[in-house]
């Protein structure tokens, strides 16, 4: 028999996590890890793309390099999976470091630069062709002229690096506009729990949201709708996506000043909501 409302002592676990310095710790250490295995991952991708490079711009009987063990495809595999792992390790650490609703995306800039880094540097090593333009045959002497497959991975050393370089440049884009909403998002919640109001909400509507998987069908959340009343005495219909399945309870943090602003209407779903379970408008 426990003593405890399991939401109080979930709130209150919760805010103890929530600026624990450990945690900012471990999000620094798994961010570290997923830089140097991004490496590895571009690094060993380098050697494939080299690969099917060489296969395409000399000829079969081009026996340079045949000696060494293909360890850079291994290394690049066991990258992609830590990267993966320390990814959202840091991106754990972060949400529940800063009481966020979700993770943030910079684990997954941080990858492509190292990505980045990686493949330029194995493409520095890549084996030059025997003769630009033809896929020299030194043992039965029957030459071909490349082809424009051969041509374009023969400039892969550039392009390949450059187009993860845009892909990091697009993820930083990216993770820059997702800071800059959830700084908004956290300046209009602390703001609204200092002047704004809280009552409960009346579930209108659960629809679940279904996700597929090689184990078959399971549910992956719920767009729940709401009704709130304001204090003029208006009521009020909202709609928000959240990853619990079970809902029994809702509250709403809205501005009375503006009942009608969606971006200032906040719901939880949880008894004793923590900061986190706060849900804003998407």
């Amino acid at each position: 028999m426990n003593t405890v409302d399991p939401a109080k002592a979930r709130h209150d676990r919760i805010e103890r996590l929530r600026g624990d310095r450990r945690l900012l710790a471990g999000a620094i250490l798994a961010s570290a890890v997923t830089l140097v295995c991004g490496f590895f991952t571009g690094y060993g991708f380098g050697d494939l793309l080299e690969q099917f490079r060489t296969m395409a711009i000399d000829s079969v009987f081009d026996d340079r390099g045949d000696g060494e063990p293909p360890y850079g495809p291994l290394w690049g595999t066991f990258g992609l999976l830590g990267c993966l792992a320390a990814g959202n390790l840091a991106a754990a650490a972060t949400r529940r470091y800063q009481g966020r609703s979700s993770g943030p995306a910079f684990p997954v800039v941080a990858a492509f630069a190292a990505s980045t880094l990686g493949l330029w540097y194995s493409s520095r090593d890549w084996l030059p062709p025997l003769a630009v333009g033809t896929a020299v045959d030194p043992v039965f002497h029957e030459d071909e002229k490349w082809g424009l497959w051969a041509w374009f991975l023969y400039y892969a050393d550039w392009w390949a690096p450059a187009f993860l370089f845009v892909l990091t440049v697009l993820a930083l884009w990216y993770a820059v506009q997702v800071s800059r909403r959830h700084a908004e998002t956290v300046r209009t919640r602390e703001w609204l729990l200092r002047h704004g109001r809280r009552v409960p909400a009346g579930i209108v509507e659960v629809k679940l949201r279904l996700a597929g998987d090689e184990s078959g069908t399971r549910v992956a959340g719920a767009n729940v709708t709401v009704v709130f009343t304001d204090g003029a005495g208006v009521r009020h219909w909202v709609t928000r996506r959240t990853r619990d399945t079970t809902i029994a309870t809702a509250e709403v943090l809205f501005d009375p000043a503006s009942p009608a602003d969606d971006k200032k209407i906040f719901v939880a779903f949880r008894r004793h909501p923590a900061l986190s379970d706060w849900l804003p408008a998407r």
